[in-house]
């Protein structure tokens, strides 16, 4: 499943071609998903993902895809 992740100014900053490796547009691999929760390489859980939305460990909406539902208002111009 692939997905893009937009920043709170609707700005494109990673993506994920097969639904368990994030990379930055710059093609380097940051992070890992594993079943709803999204790891660094070093192990390090740095939040679920559900509904589209990336949140961090408060629950708060740190980034979305463009299959976002429910939540915070995205930016009008994704």
């Amino acid at each position: 499943m692939s997905f893009t992740f937009y920043n709170y100014e609707g700005r494109a900053i990673a993506y994920t071609d097969d639904g368990e490796t994030i990379y930055l547009y710059t093609g380097e691999p940051v992070a890992y998903i594993y079943d709803d929760s999204i790891y660094t390489f070093d192990g390090y859980h740095i939040g679920w993902i559900g509904e589209g939305w990336i949140r961090d460990h408060d629950g708060n909406a740190a980034f979305f895809s463009e299959r976002a539902t429910g939540g915070p208002l995205k930016p009008l111009n994704n």
